[in-house]
């Protein structure tokens, strides 16, 4: 397997926004193309506990967005824009960019996996 792009600095942002603010979320979006089936998981933190954990096929490859609900919170992925929201309206508002971290492909380039970030921190 071959690993290409960087690695990101997240864990030191999350350990400061801790310290600065009252709350934070942290989202991990892993997509996977394997033989021709697509795949996302999202996992998705507040401080540190998870409240979403789910993963879905993407039909057809390519859709415009998936929805993931799970304790209360509700998460949705727009995946050609790579952007996210999350139904915290009180907390939370606009939409938030997903930040491409690493990518893994097999020698065939038949299986690839995407892993992509981001983080957020609300008083």
């Amino acid at each position: 397997m071959k690993s290409y792009g960087k690695t990101s600095s997240l864990t030191a942002l999350l350990t400061f926004c801790s310290i600065a603010a009252g709350s934070c979320i942290d989202l991990t979006l892993k997509a996977s193309s394997i033989g021709g089936n697509f795949i996302t998981q999202a996992i998705l933190r507040e401080n540190g506990n998870i409240k979403i954990s789910l993963s879905k096929n993407i039909p057809n490859g390519s859709p415009s967005h998936q929805i993931f609900k799970e304790n209360g919170y509700e998460l949705t992925v727009y995946h050609k824009e790579n952007i996210w929201t999350l139904d915290m309206p009180k907390h939370f508002s606009g939409k938030r960019t997903l930040k491409w971290d690493l990518i893994y492909c097999d020698d065939t380039k038949q299986s690839c996996w995407w892993v992509y970030q981001d983080s957020y921190c609300f008083q």
